[in-house]
């Protein structure tokens, strides 16, 4: 049960009662319930790169996460990582042996939910050569050169649109 159901549930208590002074002691004890549920912390979803998002979209038990380090471990020997003992990518291997806090954020990410890193954005201008400077020449998301002259409505790309246009 998280934050916002427990208050739910606390403003749906009913008292059935004859007495007066009692309902009032029982809408009292629930409003000050409320009002405590409300200051409570909520945990906050960690913000986790897309691969290890895929991880954790397919793995839902703690459990997996034992496994998942066990065969870091497996697929690890004095002279560093063995490629041909690891089943997922070689850019999450190096996450995980990053720091010891990755189980931590793995572990928090499957109790309190994950928000998958938002990869940056860039806008890919091009010089103009002879233009009258009132314009931007970019390039757009089909991959071709575009003309505007509202900033605003220039394309964005991600590193890897930018990558496959080359």
């Amino acid at each position: 049960m998280n934050k916002q159901e427990l208050i739910e549930e606390l403003e749906c208590i009913e008292v059935s009662t004859d007495s007066l002074d009692y309902l009032k002691g029982a809408n009292y004890a629930v409003e000050k319930a409320i009002s405590l549920a409300k200051q409570l912390d909520e945990p906050k979803k960690v913000v986790v790169p897309k691969f290890v998002a895929e991880w954790l979209d397919k793995h839902k038990y703690s459990t997996d996460i034992i496994d998942l380090f066990l065969s870091v471990e497996y697929a690890t020997d004095s002279d560093g990582f063995i490629a041909e003992k690891w089943d997922y990518s070689g850019e999450f291997y190096d996450w995980l042996n990053n720091s010891a806090d990755v189980q931590f954020t793995l572990c928090d990410a499957m109790r309190y939910g994950y928000e998958v890193e938002k990869e940056p954005l860039y806008h890919v201008l091009l010089s103009d050569k002879g233009a009258t400077n009132i314009g931007y020449t970019f390039l757009n998301l089909a991959g071709t050169i575009d003309f505007t002259i509202c900033k605003e409505k220039v394309d964005t790309l991600t590193e890897n649109q930018i990558k496959a246009i080359d």
